[in-house]
């Protein structure tokens, strides 16, 4: 596997949908059984509303115990009083954070609800997986590398269909009129494999998504995440055997993977200066988006950033799916 520099012209990233290698042949038999699992259980959720200080907003804390007991802390973001609306379900980037009611106001000015939740291990959100070395500090991408059943990101999966079994359950505190999902970079890649679990969703917004295409991210990434995948090899084992085996595992976690059986309408981003999720795994993620309403938003001086710009495209988007 050796490294790349540069990729490819945006000529050929807009024809770039490389053939699925590395995706096993049990990949959705086994996140199949894993949903009718979890979905088998009924999960607890605390919700503790704030006394917030904007008269027209209601914010609570949330802290869900996942389908393992840990305990996720989240947030939950909407228009005052209202118990029938549009809903987000959110995520961050790698790591990153919950965020604070402010972050979101925005949304519910369009009459919008989020939920969001730290990602295990990462912000406050501890880590009940036995990992040697432990957790809330960067290294995540290695934790349990050798067994796709308890790989973190498999378990990451896991807290992704628990939270939309709570968002779809009768014990959600809002009856979502409309629901999508949303996120940048981790997040951007935990919405389309939460899109592509779920299979019902109205709308999917994914910027920049890390998570996509590692056969092609472990190539040519220049810095970010899939470093920590450069490090191992170089400082621990270089042989051949070694990456095969952690290809294996990554296979079942590939967000390109599940992008067969996302239908909702969706909206990416993608900047090409990105070194930390190249250009070409993002085209490789829109590509197999088998939605018929898709498009993907392409800023040729962004690097991996949060985009201004791109946010008033997403507001309009979301504007035009809830109002249909």
């Amino acid at each position: 596997m050796g490294r790349k520099i540069g990729d490819y012209p945006i000529e050929q990233l807009w024809t770039y949908r490389p053939e699925l290698t590395n995706k096993p042949q049990d990949f959705w038999n086994f996140w199949d059984q894993e949903k009718e699992n979890i979905f088998k259980e009924s999960p607890y959720v605390e919700i503790l509303w704030r006394n917030y200080p904007v008269p027209t907003v209601d914010v609570a804390d949330l802290v869900l115990d996942s389908w393992d007991g840990t305990p996720l802390k989240g947030l939950l973001v909407r228009p005052k009083g209202m118990d029938e609306v549009p809903v987000i379900l959110g995520y961050h980037g790698y790591t990153g954070t919950r965020g604070l009611p402010v972050d979101y106001l925005k949304w519910v000015a369009l009459g919008v609800a989020i939920v969001i939740f730290d990602v295990r291990g990462q912000s406050e959100s501890p880590d009940y997986a036995v990992y040697e070395n432990g957790s809330r500090v960067a290294g995540w991408m290695l934790n349990g590398i050798f067994n796709p059943k308890k790989y973190y990101y498999t378990n990451v999966y896991r807290d992704v269909l628990t939270q939309l079994n709570w968002v779809r359950s009768i014990a959600f505190p809002i009856q979502a009129t409309r629901l999508g999902v949303m996120g940048g970079s981790q997040g951007g890649g935990l919405a389309l494999v939460a899109a592509g679990l779920d299979g019902n969703l109205d709308f999917v917004l994914s910027d920049y998504p890390f998570l996509a295409h590692f056969e092609r991210a472990l190539e040519i990434a220049l810095s970010g995440p899939y470093m920590e995948f450069t490090n191992y090899f170089k400082w621990n084992d270089a042989q051949y055997i070694t990456q095969e085996n952690v290809m294996k595992t990554l296979g079942y976690v590939d967000c390109v993977h599940f992008c067969e059986r996302i239908k909702a309408p969706t909206l990416m981003s993608i900047g090409l200066e990105d070194t930390v999720t190249p250009p070409s795994t993002v085209f490789a993620a829109f590509h197999y988006v088998a939605s018929k309403e898709k498009k993907l938003e392409v800023y040729p001086q962004s690097e991996h950033e949060f985009n201004v710009f791109h946010e008033e495209k997403k507001l309009a988007f979301v504007a035009e799916k809830i109002r249909l």
